[in-house]
C-alpha cells in the first residue's frame, strides 16, 4: 500500500503539525500456485479502506482460485473495512473464485457478528473465548 503521505506537497519547516499521521495498517502478500494469502494488521478505517481495497482486488485478480485473508492482527475495523470484504466476496463469486477469511481478530469477529455478515463470508478461524 502507499503511504497517505505520498503525493503531498513538501511543507515548510513550521508546518509539521499539518502532516497526516502515517497509516497504522500493514498488508503483506504470499502468492501461491492457486491462491494468494494476504496478511492484514493494524487498523482498517475510512482513511485506509480505498488503498486496502485496491491492493486486495489486485491480489484476487492475480490469483487462479481466490484469496485467503489472515485478519488475526487487525485491531480495529469499521464499516468501510466491512464494505471492502463484502465487495471482494461479491467479485470473487462472480469470477468463479473464492474469498476465505482464514483467521479473525476479536474486533473483526465482533463486527461480522453484529452486522450479520458472518453468514455471508467464509471464515475458517475465529478467536477463542475471552478469559477473565
Amino acid at each position: 500500500m502507499t503511504s497517505p503521505l505520498d503525493g503531498l506537497p513538501d511543507l515548510a519547516a513550521g508546518d509539521a503539525g499539518a502532516i497526516l499521521p502515517p497509516s497504522s495498517l500493514s498488508l503483506t502478500f504470499e502468492p501461491g500456485p492457486h491462491r494468494v494469502l494476504a496478511r492484514v494488521s493494524g487498523e482498517i478505517d475510512m482513511d485506509d479502506a480505498e488503498g486496502l481495497s485496491k491492493d486486495l482486488f489486485a491480489a484476487l485478480d492475480s490469483s487462479r482460485d481466490g484469496l485467503d485473508i489472515d485478519m488475526s492482527a487487525v485491531t480495529f475495523c469499521d464499516s468501510q473495512g466491512l464494505h471492502v470484504l463484502l465487495d471482494l466476496n461479491r467479485t470473487a463469486t462472480k469470477t468463479g473464485k473464492s474469498l476465505v477469511l482464514i483467521a479473525l481478530s476479536r474486533p473483526v469477529a465482533h463486527l461480522l457478528d453484529v452486522s450479520g455478515t458472518d453468514r455471508l463470508l467464509k471464515v475458517r478461524g475465529r478467536p477463542g473465548p475471552k478469559h477473565p
